[in-house]
């Protein structure tokens, strides 16, 4: 029986969550980092070698590779395999978060409350119908935590190995998966706390030299290689450089904090919490002090991911996962007293996610503005056009197939560069396009002012477009327009 019904739940959250991600896919790439990695797909498949997506995570190309393989063999692109992976690891993730709650608490319902609750978060599962890569990395991070505990309770140092690498090797997917390292180890020692008398104690079986070697080697192994090979530049970058993409980290308390969690209560029933913090208090009751910690330490990541210059909704997926875990135990509880009355809150809970995320992800599953936008351009532009743009360039680049220019951002010399530049180009009788986003980073008007001394603006075309940077919750639409430049006549 115990068999069955863990299989029967593993199997139920991965199917619910495939079919929804299959019905709600969108209708393309919709996010600079998932076209960067389908172009690093069909690159590697092109030349057969591994080659780097957005900030390198290789191994979200090394996967995606094999995904892709068969569409490669029949003459396709990696657009839709892409966003498959991003859907099937999207359900794999909810059926091994699962198995983790299960093998935590030693009980189902926890585990598939835990996973329905999962399943619909509107800014975990939008990014998974558009070629992100959140589903991978949470994957390979839940597992590394659920092997870590199976090997423990089996004692088997082949599975605490696997763990370990496992850790390591979602750093390759998404490098700020990394933050999750210490709640691995941590949740290695579990040490046995007691309030009263009042004592932290780590068993001394958790210091056998086999076991740190196991939990301890493969990620540090894995974990160098990819720091040598290509996060020491990314580390350089964010920390010296700061460039337009730069993730800097603004401090503990900084102005986007609030923002998380005013996204953290717009997405998600706030009276949810009430019930994570019921579990955690029945944690405490229960003398399950650890796990009591564990997740509430867990829930602690929302200081790091919440203070990002870059922060968008979609870095809270791996901050959510113990809050809704907390809830699952809760309604467990309930479940026990009340069944009707728990599976009304969970039903509410669940529905009210959807809700939420229904009308967005309906629309771009018929519409992807970024992509339609550049279609529009590849359409009304010759094959030897130039468009200058930013952060379009990738979407016209890939689906436009036209070559893009961007330019620098509030430097007068550079941009006086940039204008010879282009004046160049039209003179040796090359047609240059302007998108009207292209002076969305023109913060002191250098830009506009100079294009506008130059060139002559001819709008030839419009689309609906759509925002990507933080689309998970609030949509931002607009009109995309694409202007012909021409020299002033004098």
């Amino acid at each position: 029986m115990h068999y069955r019904a863990v299989r029967f739940g593993v199997i139920l959250l991965f199917f619910i969550n495939l079919f929804a991600g299959f019905i709600f896919i969108n209708e393309g790439l919709f996010h600079y980092d998932a076209v960067c990695l389908a172009r690093a797909v069909e690159d590697t498949l092109r030349t057969g070698h591994l080659q780097p997506a957005a900030r390198g995570r290789y191994g979200s190309v090394f996967i995606n590779t094999f995904i892709a393989l068969p569409f490669f063999l029949m003459g396709q692109d990696a657009d839709l395999a892409t966003r498959l992976s991003s859907v099937l690891f999207h359900a794999s993730s909810i059926a091994m978060l699962f198995l983790l709650v299960y093998e935590l608490f030693g009980d189902f319902l926890p585990a598939l409350f835990s996973g329905l609750l999962f399943s619909f978060v509107p800014f975990y599962f939008s990014p998974n119908t558009y070629g992100k890569e959140h589903g991978m990395s949470i994957f390979f991070v839940l597992l590394s935590f659920y092997l870590l505990r199976r090997g423990q309770r089996r004692n088997s140092y082949l599975l605490m190995g696997l763990s370990s690498f496992f850790l390591g090797f979602s750093v390759s997917v998404k490098e700020s998966v990394v933050m999750a390292s210490p709640l691995y180890f941590l949740l290695y020692f579990s040490p046995q706390i007691n309030l009263r008398p009042f004592g932290i104690s780590v068993p001394k079986d958790k210091f056998r030299w086999k076991s740190l070697v196991a939990v301890g080697t493969p990620f540090l192994i894995i974990f160098a290689i990819l720091y040598s090979a290509y996060l020491k530049d990314e580390f350089f970058r964010e920390l010296f450089i700061r460039d337009l993409s730069c993730a800097e980290f603004l401090g503990p308390c900084s102005f986007m904090l609030k923002q998380a969690f005013k996204d953290l209560g717009k997405s998600i029933p706030p009276v949810l919490f009430l019930f994570s913090g019921l579990g955690a208090v029945r944690l405490v009751r229960k003398n399950e002090l650890f796990l009591a910690l564990f997740l509430c330490l867990w829930f602690t990541l929302i200081f790091f991911f919440g203070n990002l210059a870059t922060y968008g909704a979609r870095y809270l997926d791996i901050v959510v996962i113990p809050a809704l875990l907390l809830a699952a135990y809760s309604l467990s509880a309930l479940f026990a007293k009340d069944k009707l009355m728990s599976l009304a809150i969970l039903i509410y809970f669940v529905m009210s996610m959807f809700l939420f995320l229904y009308p967005t992800v309906s629309f771009r599953h018929r519409y992807n503005g970024e992509k339609q936008f550049a279609e529009l351009v590849r359409q009304i532009t010759p094959k030897n056009a130039l468009i200058i743009t930013m952060d379009d360039a990738v979407f016209i680049e890939y689906y436009g197939e036209r070559k893009t220019l961007t330019h620098p951002v509030d430097d007068r010399l550079k941009i006086m560069d940039f204008v010879r530049t282009v004046a160049v180009h039209l003179v040796n009788k090359t047609p240059v396009y302007v998108t009207e986003s292209s002076f969305s980073y023109d913060h002191k008007g250098l830009f506009w002012e100079a294009m506008m001394k130059s060139f002559k603006f001819t709008h030839i075309g419009s689309r609906f477009c759509e925002d990507y940077h933080r689309p998970e919750l609030d949509p931002v639409q607009y009109q995309a327009d694409l202007f012909k430049l021409d020299f002033l006549k004098p």
